[in-house]
């Protein structure tokens, strides 16, 4: 059935359309804007640091202190960024430059398409719809053509805007959702990469072939600003972290020298794998490659290494120790994939509530249809009888309250955007 009833609730009838019309999520506008927000702040606070020439200087400036510069280097370069937050870094960019460009029209569209609707509920149609029963059916229903055919058009340009805006908001949020901000890793020795560390139920961390990948594999570094080392986190289960294990007496020999300046003894405390509740002060705390070379070092014990080799040599099932430092290949390890940098975790932190917005945005459909659906169910001609009147402006009414609630809620934050934008 095509008439009033269909001008504000579920389109069909010649229109072809499905679902309740003008179905936008109206209220989620304010998350477009506040996109807008997040742009023009990020881009300030840019352009605000631009006494560093790199970008991953003015990333310094913006996410603050956790991004400083290691001591005693005064340039970091941008290939200490990895490939991955390299290219969305230049998404974003793209996105921002779109937003700068843009913005405004997108602001001032979506206002305006906001404001049709509720001009159309509270104004034109209590006004004209009773006509199209009476015997001025036919200038009403030309005076309507002529105010649904405006609002499409306006609907239309909002769209091609919209789409562009969309089609770049999707691609950064795509490519975000791939970029971890700490992804687990294997650890592997350089030079049998085959072979990495894993541990047994017991807590015993051995070497595993790769093959077969199981969970115990695989670990997060956790980092601790305090000392620049990492905590190496199971990632098959959160709970549990290398540490070197209490013993009163190997803690004591393993960090006493002789004359000469080596260990008094050339094994420590025994690596292991669990909670953290009974552990020494700082035994779950390592020094990871590239910083100290190859080799991973517990911070309390400055002059051994993680080792694999003292016993029956490097292959499947070794035992990991903590060994003087020899720089025997048992010493040299790898991650896969690399250590973030410090600044990649702060390039994260930067954009991810960028990236949640983008993702709404990307999810807005097209804008013009709906207002041809009620063209269509216009040029169909009225079904409805007088009784069902007052439940068809009262449906409009309902949708302009939404559109207006929507509008409050989306100028509050273009405000905001405008603000940021001086």
């Amino acid at each position: 059935m095509t008439g009033l009833l269909l001008f504000a609730g579920d389109a069909s009838g010649r229109s072809g359309a499905v679902g309740p019309l003008f179905d936008l999520g109206l209220a989620d506008w304010r998350d477009v804007a506040a996109l807008g927000r997040v742009a023009a702040d990020t881009r300030e606070a840019l352009r605000n640091a631009r006494q560093r020439r790199d970008i991953v200087g003015f990333l310094g400036e913006v996410v603050g202190a956790a991004l400083e510069p290691r001591r005693g280097v005064d340039r970091i370069e941008p290939a200490e960024l990895s490939s991955e937050a390299q290219r969305l870094l230049e998404a974003w960019k793209e996105l921002d430059a779109m937003l700068e460009g843009q913005g405004l029209d997108l602001q001032l569209g979506m206002a305006a398409f906001a404001r049709d609707l509720v001009s159309y509920g509270r104004d034109v149609a209590p006004m004209s719809y009773r006509k199209l029963l009476g015997e001025e059916r036919e200038a009403a229903l030309e005076a309507l053509r002529l105010q649904v055919r405006m609002r499409a058009d306006r609907a239309t340009a909002l769209a091609a805007r919209m789409r562009d805006f969309a089609t770049r908001a999707g691609a950064f949020a795509a490519l975000f959702a791939g970029f971890e901000r700490d992804p687990a890793a294997r650890i592997a020795l350089r030079e049998a990469p085959e072979l990495c560390l894993a541990y047994d139920d017991d807590g015993q961390v051995r070497l595993e072939p790769v093959k077969g990948g199981a969970a115990r594999q695989f670990w997060r570094l956790r980092h601790d600003p305090a000392t620049d080392a990492h905590r190496l986190q199971s990632a098959a289960d959160p709970a549990l972290y290398l540490h070197i294990a209490a013993d009163d007496k190997l803690w004591t020999l393993a960090n006493t020298s002789t004359p000469f300046g080596f260990p008094l003894v050339s094994e420590g405390p025994r690596p292991c794998v669990g909670p953290l509740d009974e552990a020494p002060a700082r035994s779950d705390l390592f020094l990871i490659p590239p910083r100290q070379g190859a080799n991973i070092e517990n911070v309390a014990f400055p002059s051994h290494a993680l080792d694999v080799g003292a016993d029956g040599g490097v292959q499947a099932g070794a035992v990991l120790k903590l060994w003087e430092k020899t720089g025997l290949p048992s010493q040299q390890w790898a991650f896969s994939p690399p250590p973030r940098s410090r600044r990649e975790p702060g390039l994260y932190d930067l954009i991810a509530a960028a990236a949640q917005l983008a993702q709404t945005v990307a999810g807005v459909r097209g804008l013009r249809g709906d207002w041809n659906a009620v063209l269509d169910d216009l040029e169909a001609g009225p079904g409805a009888a007088p009784a069902d009147l007052d439940a068809v402006l009262a449906a409009w009414r309902r949708m302009a309250d939404q559109a207006e609630a929507a509008l409050g809620e989306f100028e509050a934050e273009t405000r905001a955007f405008d603000a940021a934008c001086p």
